[in-house]
């Protein structure tokens, strides 16, 4: 199974700030179980959460059609490769 395919896929995801982990679990019955652990930003109400979680499943059943999927969403730090909104940043003037 594809872990790396399957990562790229879910950071591809709007929403899915990180990617911290994929893997694929073999059983004995020949299934596999998909596990992840996703990151979403501090302030994604948890409505948003819940939701992308969906779409991560969705993401996975696409390229796993008969995985078991277990997601964990944690709180993720900013991306390296992201551009930060330039409303974060504040300017104070010295008079």
């Amino acid at each position: 199974m594809q872990t790396s395919a399957i990562q790229e896929a879910l950071l591809a995801t709007a929403g899915i700030q990180s990617v911290e982990s994929v893997e694929a679990h073999a059983l004995a019955d020949g299934g596999h179980i998909v596990t992840g652990r996703l990151g979403f930003g501090p302030s994604t109400p948890l409505g948003e959460v819940v939701a992308l979680l969906e779409v991560a499943r969705a993401e996975i059943r696409a390229l796993a059609p008969e995985a078991v999927i277990l997601l964990e969403p944690v709180v993720a730090g900013p991306r390296g490769d992201a551009n930060p909104p330039t409303d974060v940043f504040v300017i104070r003037g010295a008079d």
